[in-house]
């Protein structure tokens, strides 16, 4: 396994890659926001319903959406949100991976650790989506403790894409203070 990830952390440390898998995740995050006009207005958005928590607040934001909405969300699900979680967990992790390379040397334990966060993420964010599709079956009666394990996963996942987030940011400031050093 952890060949395995070795292997994958060093073909996808490119910039090309890095570039391509940005502009699909600004692609997904547009798609998204088209989707995202199916909603009655006014009404909580995706990321509510990620973190409802509660039966009671899952049954609200459902109610809130309508038939309609409810359908909107389970075709953005079903379409997009399965695929997204792959763009973006490329461009967080192949991110890492090209601004943590050095020539020559291989990753120690904590940079393939943190290059392995946005993959975990994604796998999260995938049982959240199969979660909702589960519950959306029957919204007249959902599952509390589905609602509450989907809700759990939803909140690691954005932990893990924030914090990756964070890790991509200090590559990049690291990088370019290795660059001053340098030039100086």
């Amino acid at each position: 396994m952890f060949n395995l990830v070795r292997s994958l952390y060093h073909r996808i440390a490119r910039a090309w890659i890095v570039l391509f898998s940005l502009l699909l995740t600004i692609v997904g995050l547009a798609a998204f926001s088209t989707l995202d006009t199916a909603r009655p207005a006014g009404s909580p958005g995706a990321v509510a319903l990620q973190l409802a928590f509660s039966k009671e607040a899952f049954t609200r934001i459902i109610a809130e959406w309508g038939p309609a909405g409810v359908r909107a969300y389970q075709r953005s699900t079903l379409g997009l949100d399965y695929l997204f979680p792959i763009a973006y967990a490329l461009c967080l992790a192949s991110s890492i991976a090209w601004l943590a390379s050095r020539p020559g040397r291989e990753p120690d334990s904590v940079v393939l650790a943190l290059f392995g966060l946005p993959w975990v993420a994604a796998a999260l964010d995938w049982i959240e989506n199969t979660l909702h599709l589960i519950l959306l079956g029957d919204v007249h009666h959902p599952s509390a403790s589905l609602v509450l394990l989907a809700s759990i996963a939803a909140a690691i996942k954005w932990g893990l894409i924030a914090f990756s987030v964070l890790v991509v940011l200090y590559l990049i400031l690291r990088n370019i203070e290795a660059r001053r050093a340098i030039d100086q």
